[in-house]
């Protein structure tokens, strides 16, 4: 039986692919929630059949336009408090209005609900919200598939490929869950539309990386060898935190669960869909970057 999917945040990174994915599946209906409808980043949704209700997460009377008639409501937004929480939660409360089954929030991160409550401003604003969300009384399911693979890509911090180095604090031995932004969005997709999916985290990862495979993984797809550098103990990372701006904190906070391991993913779901295969980090680096005798 067909199902109408409303998804918020559809113009962006990843809700744009969700989207996408959402317009293959034959049995799923897709209306999309836009500022501004003639958006041309949604041409191509549009395109392929989507819906657009006009409106946004501050105006009530938006939210039960869009939520009438739907299933299930798929958020990928990201901001502050008034988006991720108030925002979220004011949808929430228009899906409830409306008859809504299900909603999965924009989590779509390492495990934020093992965080520890004020040391990552970003993973406390989604608990809130996630918590919030919950007394409304709107089944949830939080998607969380760790990072994304992106964040070992050379230039995004810890691999520099000028200086052949790879960077991180401690050993660099801890593995992270990592995931691509595509097999986050076809699972993301698929879980939406699965009834059978029991409310509560659902926890993917296509592959488990250190800093130091990462660096050795990038560093064989260039033909060199990439120098492990700690910067330092988790101690000195936690200490740059408590010095650091609020944007850098949040940053900060990000290296600190993936060098620790505190945020970790458990009972991982990757075998659900026996046809949804995840791509492994070495495949993602060579699908994204150039070897260097090419």
């Amino acid at each position: 039986m067909a199902q109408t999917v409303l998804l918020v945040g559809g113009g962006g990174m990843l809700g744009s692919r969700i989207a996408a994915h959402l317009l293959d599946q034959p049995d799923a209906r897709l209306r999309l929630l836009a500022r501004s409808p003639a958006d041309a980043k949604l041409t191509p949704l549009l395109d392929r059949g989507a819906e657009v209700i006009e409106g946004d997460l501050g105006d009530p009377a938006s939210l039960d336009r869009a939520t009438d008639g739907v299933d299930v409501i798929v958020s990928a937004v990201q901001g502050g408090p008034d988006v991720i929480v108030d925002g979220q939660v004011s949808l929430a409360e228009a899906g409830k209005r409306n008859g809504v089954r299900r909603i999965l929030p924009s989590d779509f991160a390492l495990d934020l609900f093992k965080a520890t409550p004020g040391e990552h401003a970003a993973f406390d604003l989604r608990r809130t919200a996630d918590e919030r969300i919950a007394a409304v009384g709107v089944e949830q399911v939080n998607i969380l598939q760790g990072a994304f693979m992106w964040v070992f890509m050379p230039g995004r911090g810890a691999i520099d490929l000028d200086a052949g180095t790879v960077g991180f604090f401690g050993d660099g031995d801890s593995p992270i869950e990592v995931t691509s932004v595509e097999d986050t969005a076809r699972m993301t997709a698929r879980v939406a539309l699965d009834p059978s999916v029991p409310a509560g985290k659902f926890a993917i990862a296509g592959d488990r990386v250190s800093f130091r495979e990462a660096g050795e993984i990038v560093g064989r797809r260039f033909g060199r060898a990439l120098k492990p550098v700690s910067y330092g103990s988790e101690d000195d990372l936690r200490a740059a935190m408590a010095a650091a701006d609020p944007e850098k904190r949040v940053m900060l906070a990000y290296l600190l669960y993936m060098t620790n391991g505190q945020t970790a993913l458990g009972d991982l779901q990757n075998e659900r869909y026996p046809d949804l295969r995840l791509e492994r980090f070495d495949a993602f680096i060579a699908r994204e970057l150039p070897a260097a005798n090419a």
